[in-house]
């Protein structure tokens, strides 16, 4: 213990910024998934999700819209590393590609490359094709990806 862990206490490990070895790694594909709509953002913009807004750089980010209004903004080299063509515009999630997450064991701020989220306990914290990371519900992880 140094002075300041004496003085103010120990600090709490509840924000997650980088992919530490000493997390329970495991491993999951994306499930097959409907087509969605995707495009090359031609210019710097703001989208509005579900989330709230996020900013798109133009030339370097998709955009993905989902069913019911839901958008994305996906950065250009994981998009096109992630996503394959299903022609006239729409992309299906490439199954193929493994990613790693872990369970959260207690509720966390998690730092991804649109800024922090909130993560409850439970929620997988998946880390994709470029090393990002991002926090996901446990339902709707085991909706989107099978476990291997």
């Amino acid at each position: 213990m140094n002075v300041a862990e004496f003085i103010f206490g120990k600090r709490r490990r509840d924000v997650i910024d980088e992919a530490r070895d000493d997390m329970d790694w495991r491993h999951a594909r994306p499930k097959p998934s409907p087509p969605v709509r995707a495009w090359l953002a031609e210019t710097d913009c703001s989208v509005e999700t579900g989330q709230g807004p996020l900013k798109a750089r133009g030339g370097k980010d998709y955009i993905i819209a989902y069913g019911a209004g839901d958008r994305a903004v996906v950065r250009r080299d994981i998009f096109e590393r992630t996503y394959a063509p299903a022609g006239a515009g729409a992309y299906v999630k490439r199954t193929d590609v493994v990613l790693r997450y872990f369970v959260l064991q207690a509720p966390a701020i998690v730092e991804t490359l649109e800024g922090p989220q909130r993560g409850a306990a439970g929620d997988w914290v998946m880390q994709g094709v470029a090393g990002e990371l991002w926090p996901v519900p446990a339902a709707k992880a085991l909706s989107k990806y099978d476990p291997i």
